[in-house]
């Protein structure tokens, strides 16, 4: 032979040979860690000892060759954690249940089947996590036209190419539009030209640290183009207008939560002058998955060797699934009344910590050995508990015992209200102080929520 491997050489090529098979990743998975260190330095050992053997050259005793193939494996199994994680990307499958610590139910579908049959269906954020999902669930509802509005032109791109690649018989149905629901002229020649049946506006600026720092984008989105849609529902005859909103417009301390609360005025505000069309609100909270969320988060995280970043040991949130969430909303728009908020049914709060730990687990590793958990500490805009309903809401029993309704206390404000609402807030918007933005913001929510406050 020209050469000889040395014992270490011969070790680093068995586990690499391992670690291509998917071996590695097997054994981590189900904690047999020690198994594979043992099986790598056998391998390793007599691997080098034939080498030597074969080359009539005996460069080491077999003492150093098996310490030497010991050390390499150690080695191996800390220098190449990153790269064994890495490889796992699409290979391990999260239970959600676990992490949920509850059973995910399939929906009912009856009501909402007799009610979206042939009907113009309109979905604003359509490439949203939530949007894309309501759009390939509603497919199967039967409409004549599913609209998917969006700004993202790549999203609704994707979306459309994924259903044709599963072959989705009614992929036909579905038709992309590029808009910005907060250009009021553009959605005015939509409407009139799509006149959608039902819309369920979906739309948001969702981020809640990032919206701390832009009050005006906040309440441009998620405030100021809901009320011009609502507007738009009613004056060409939309039948419902379904509003997604969320856990954090109860009693909200951030821009994010204050506006979609904001949002969610409108909207009953409208239900209350409405000649035709029947407007509702459905509010949940986290869902397992969305972009930008705390699992896809924690999976990157782990897949890259960690640390996984937890805001404080102590926060806790509500989480449904993805498809769990969108197929209430759609049974909420089948069986809503006229101006109605409804809460999904979201379990018991789960602890983001308890989370860290179940998915460092479910991907075969362990916490504080070979994935760390640091704190950040809470970041602007974000509570340590989410809250479902405000202090002056209770919940009341809907057919559906996943759907519960929110009755509130405070008095519903006109429409009239609502036009000098958002008159001021354009004037404050025009201001740029975002200081400013904010209180005026939050003195509105304050004023119809807390009227004893005033």
């Amino acid at each position: 032979m020209d050469y000889v491997y040395s014992p270490i050489t011969a070790a680093r090529v068995s586990v690499e040979a391992l670690i291509n098979r998917g071996i590695t990743r097997y054994l981590r998975r189900h904690n047999m860690s020690i198994t594979l260190c043992v099986l790598a330095m056998i391998i390793g050992f007599n691997t080098a000892v034939a080498i030597q053997l074969l080359s009539a050259v005996l460069v080491l005793p077999l003492d150093s060759i098996l310490c030497g193939s010991l050390l390499s494996v150690t080695f191996l199994s800390r220098s190449k954690k990153t790269l064994c994680i890495a490889n796992t990307s699409n290979s391990c499958e999260i239970n959600v249940d676990d992490l949920l610590e509850r059973k995910v139910v399939p929906m009912e579908t009856i009501e909402a089947k007799a009610f979206l049959k042939g009907k113009v269906i309109l979905v604003t954020g359509g490439a949203g996590s939530i949007g894309s999902e309501l759009c390939r669930q509603l497919l199967n509802y039967e409409p004549e036209l599913l609209i998917a509005l969006d700004t993202n032109e790549t999203g609704l791109f994707d979306l459309v190419e994924g259903l044709r690649s599963r072959s989705h018989p009614r992929t036909a149905s579905l038709s992309p539009f590029i808009g910005d629901i907060t250009d009021v002229q553009r959605m005015e020649r939509f409407f009139a030209e799509r006149q959608p049946d039902v819309v369920f506006h979906a739309a948001a600026y969702k981020h809640v640290s990032l919206l701390e720092q832009y009050p005006d984008l906040a309440i441009r989105t998620n405030a100021h183009a809901t009320y011009h849609l609502c507007s738009l529902a009613q004056q060409y005859g939309t039948g419902c207008f379904v509003f997604v909103s969320t856990d954090k417009a109860a009693d909200p301390v951030s821009i994010m939560g204050a506006s979609k609360r904001f949002a969610e005025l409108i909207v009953q505000s409208q239900a209350k002058s409405s000649q035709g069309t029947r407007f509702c609100t459905v509010r949940f909270g986290n869902v397992i998955g969305s972009r930008g969320s705390v699992v896809p988060i924690f999976a990157q995280q782990i897949e890259q060797g960690g640390p996984l970043t937890v805001t404080d040991p102590q926060a806790t949130r509500y989480f449904m699934t993805i498809p769990e969430a969108c197929g209430l909303v759609i049974l909420s728009s089948a069986i809503a009344e006229q101006g109605g908020l409804y809460l999904l049914d979201m379990g018991d709060p789960v602890r983001i910590m308890d989370l860290a730990v179940k998915m460092i687990r479910q991907y075969g590793l362990r916490e504080e050995q070979d994935i760390s958990i640091v704190y950040t500490g809470l970041r602007p805009g974000e509570r340590l508990h989410e809250t479902l309903v405000a202090i002056d809401e209770e919940l009341l029993p809907t057919s559906n015992s996943k759907i519960l309704r929110i009755s509130h206390k405070g008095r519903v404000p006109s429409s009239k209200t609502v036009d000098q609402w958002i008159t001021a807030l354009e004037e404050s918007l025009q201001e740029f102080d975002c200081i400013k933005l904010r209180k005026h913001l939050f003195q509105i929510i304050e004023g119809i929520s807390y009227p004893r406050l005033r």
